[in-house]
């Protein structure tokens, strides 16, 4: 009995498939033999990942430009991996935006950034691969959520909003979804040290304030005392898009 993971014969869609995270999980479905959509705001980078993602594990990877805010253009990217692959398997929705502002200066601007892409985003990614899923009964959809979609958070309290919404959304569309046997989960990271994280680091220098220490300050919360790795990541997403978590479905992993 083989205990490795194989998706060969598998379409996946990646949004914020270019960089970070997104890029970590599109490469390891890829190597997994998934067939693979990079989606990303930044056409130019998917395209490049999408190019070392076909060079480096024999499978299609084609690239795709989209605001996940936009349902327009998410159901054109839906629309071309069904054109290019004639099926969607598996949905990684990674794409989101991260904002710290305080609470009394945080305004209505910053408050919709963060809701439109990051919850609305996930309604419009999801219902739109959902549609292509439905017919052939079976799919994993995996979104992307976060620590603050579990914890409230004093500095940025959209994107808490915007996560606690994530979480909400997976479990009820995982009840939808069940019937027809596709399984519809979310990932919810605590620290990793991504570009995101840089930024915010660089808002506490830009601040006088020692980023260092308030970074190690953080990890003293986490049992291991260690941040998280993109891959630490990326292998949830993969697990949950394997046949070994068939019988898991609106669960929010930390």
């Amino acid at each position: 009995m083989g205990v490795s993971i194989s998706l060969a014969g598998k379409n996946a869609i990646v949004t914020g498939g270019a960089g970070g995270m997104g890029r970590c999980t599109a490469r390891m479905l890829a190597e997994a033999g998934a067939n693979v959509l990079v989606s990303d705001m930044d056409g130019d980078a998917a395209a490049k990942a999408a190019a070392e993602i076909a060079k480096d594990f024999g499978v299609r990877a084609i690239a795709n430009t989209c605001n996940v805010a936009s349902k327009a253009e998410v159901d054109a990217m839906v629309a071309q991996a069904v054109e290019a692959f004639g099926q969607v398997d598996i949905l990684n929705h990674v794409a989101g935006v991260f904002g710290a502002v305080d609470f009394l200066e945080a305004t209505e601007e910053d408050y919709d950034k963060q809701l439109n892409i990051n919850t609305k985003g996930t309604f419009f990614v999801n219902q739109a691969v959902l549609k292509v899923m439905i017919p052939h009964r079976a799919g994993k959809i995996v979104n992307m959520c976060s620590q603050a979609g579990k914890y409230g958070f004093p500095t940025n309290v959209a994107y808490t909003t915007s996560k606690f919404g994530v979480t909400g959304m997976t479990q009820s569309i995982a009840m939808y979804a069940a019937p027809y046997n596709i399984n519809v989960n979310c990932v919810c990271p605590g620290i990793v040290r991504t570009s995101i994280w840089e930024r915010a680091l660089d808002d506490i220098r830009r601040q006088g304030g020692d980023a260092e220490a308030y970074f190690e300050s953080r990890l003293q919360g986490i049992p291991l005392k260690r941040a998280q790795t993109m891959e630490d990541i990326a292998h949830m997403f993969l697990y949950l898009c394997s046949s070994f978590a068939d019988n898991m479905t609106g669960q929010a992993i930390n």
